[in-house]
């Protein structure tokens, strides 16, 4: 008998399933993918850290706790060494600047001791004159050459010690200022020795000498060659210069920036009272000139190691780190010659350094990190170069640093070359106003017109006020600097040209000339 239907499709109906059994794996599959998802990003949060820090990038307290342990030993490990290595590239560097430093007093102790004379006490134990053949006495006068230039020295450099002691340099400025100076008396007289020997050279050969082909050279201090400004003006047909007679300079007058087509000002402000050093000789004879303003030198480098100028306020900060890059490129200078191309300026920029309250700086982070200097634009070699290697800087000096950027600076720093500004004292007390003077007086030694009306700038000056002043009001600009007649020169020169040439610039740019040389500008001061 067939079963009703409805009982029927009870007793076919398929069992159910087991419903916990199905949520458990599910879980456990959810479960899974959450862990294998975290270790995911653990290892992607390792693979960009370890990434960075072969790429020496900065890693930070958060990037470390993805690291594991073994890993985040690893990297302290690696800092800690690092930051040796800096140490100790640092220390050698130093070591091998006062390398070069003792070597050349060295070679100042051994001229004295074959060219100073006796002292009375070697000279004693003979009577009478010491002729050619008597070796006894040769014998006593070698012995005193030996052992009294020595203790003369020694005796000097300690009165000298006692001195810089008494004085104290508690005020990092005043040492600051002193080493400039001592740097300057240095130049000059290695300079002045050299001029000497030249000239004693052509009375002797009744001819020039021709240059030499080291790292330093002497050159006149303007260029005779250029034509005579005055008569090639007068015969401009733009140019009426019946009320400009005494604007412009005759051919014997000191140009500091002189350059092609371009005229002299009667008036250049302080610039014509610079003392100009364009090539020196380093030699045991030349360094005999100078031999007082080294051994003041080396005590000042000393004392610069003992103080510290982070207590500085920010014009005394500024004023101490203008005067010590200035002192450090010539320092560099003397001690490693004149680079060849900017490449090697700026190598040379990276390796000379001083110590200065624990720790050391050299020019090129003096110059771009502590007083906070933009590439130069003028220099386009040199902007590629600080493009392409990074200046490291250490959290702990980032405290040396100025507050704010000074473009002013571009006036005051000197790293010796033709078209570089003068070198001069920069006090903490009116640092402020010796940076405009330092512009004033850099444009009006600087600027200049040519024969036909144009007005000839410098390209340091163009680079400089291109961020503030267009090329149309450029020459306004330079006016406001300029004296009076000066001024009113430049403007009806910049107004006819406007008027008979349309739609050309008004100004000429010079060149940045990177020959050595330095300008040394008068000084108040004194070196005691």
């Amino acid at each position: 008998m067939p079963l009703p239907l409805a009982k029927a499709r009870r007793g076919f109906s398929p069992q159910p399933e087991p419903q916990p059994a199905r949520s458990s794996g599910r879980s456990q599959l959810e479960q899974d993918v959450k862990r294998l998802r975290k270790a995911l990003q653990e290892e992607t949060a390792l693979h960009a850290v370890l990434e960075g820090a072969l790429g020496r990038a900065a890693v930070t307290l958060a990037d470390m706790a993805y690291l594991p342990t073994n890993a985040q030993e690893l990297l302290s490990n690696i800092c800690i060494l690092e930051t040796a290595v800096t140490k100790l590239e640092e220390e050698m560097v130093s070591l091998h600047f006062q390398l070069i430093q003792e070597r050349n007093e060295r070679r100042l102790v051994e001229y004295r001791l074959k060219h100073l004379p006796p002292p009375p006490s070697a000279c004693s134990c003979h009577s009478g004159k010491l002729g050619p053949d008597d070796t006894t006495g040769e014998k006593c006068s070698s012995q005193g050459e030996e052992v009294y230039p020595r203790a003369a020295l020694h005796e000097q450099a300690v009165k000298l010690q006692r001195q810089i002691s008494v004085k104290g340099f508690a005020d990092p400025n005043q040492l600051s200022e002193d080493m400039v100076r001592c740097m300057r008396n240095i130049f000059i007289s290695l300079s002045d020795s050299c001029r000497d020997s030249s000239r004693n050279s052509s009375l002797e050969n009744q001819q020039s000498i021709p240059s030499p082909t080291g790292n330093y050279s002497i050159s006149a201090f303007w260029s005779l060659s250029e034509p005579s400004s005055i008569s090639s003006w007068v015969q401009s047909p733009q140019v009426d210069l019946n009320y400009n007679n005494n604007l412009l300079a005759s051919e014997t007058v000191f140009d500091p920036y002189k350059a092609r087509e371009k005229l002299s000002w009667a008036d250049i402000g302080s610039y014509s009272a610079a003392a100009e050093v364009s090539w020196m000789s380093v030699g045991k004879k030349q360094l005999e000139y100078a031999a007082e303003s080294l051994r003041k030198f080396r005590l000042f480098i000393e004392q610069l190691a003992e103080i510290n100028p982070i207590h500085l306020n920010d014009d005394a900060r500024l004023a101490f780190w203008i005067n010590l890059y200035n002192a450090l490129m010539m320092h560099a200078y003397l001690a490693y010659g004149v680079p060849r191309s900017d490449m090697k300026l700026f190598s040379l920029m990276q390796k000379a350094a001083y110590t200065i309250g624990g720790h050391s700086f050299s020019a090129a982070f003096i110059e771009y990190v502590i007083l906070k200097m933009k590439p130069p634009s003028h220099r386009p070699q040199m902007a590629l170069l600080l493009a392409l290697q990074k200046i490291k800087v250490p959290e702990e000096q980032k405290k040396f640093c100025i507050a704010a950027p000074e473009p002013l600076l571009t006036f005051a720093l000197s790293c010796g070359m033709y078209s570089s500004p003068g070198v001069k004292i920069y006090t903490a007390n009116n640092v402020r106003e010796e940076l405009q003077d330092a512009q004033r007086d850099f444009i009006r030694a600087s600027v200049g017109v040519s024969r036909k009306g144009k007005l000839l700038v410098p390209k340091i000056l163009h680079c400089f006020a291109r961020g503030f002043v267009d090329d149309n009001s450029f020459p306004i600009w330079i006016s406001h600097f300029l004296p009076q007649q000066q001024a009113t020169f430049v403007d009806h020169c910049v107004s006819q040209r406007r008027q008979s040439l349309l739609g050309t610039r008004t100004f000429g740019i010079i060149p940045f000339d990177s020959r050595f040389r330095y300008l040394f500008l008068p000084d108040t001061g004194s070196l005691n």
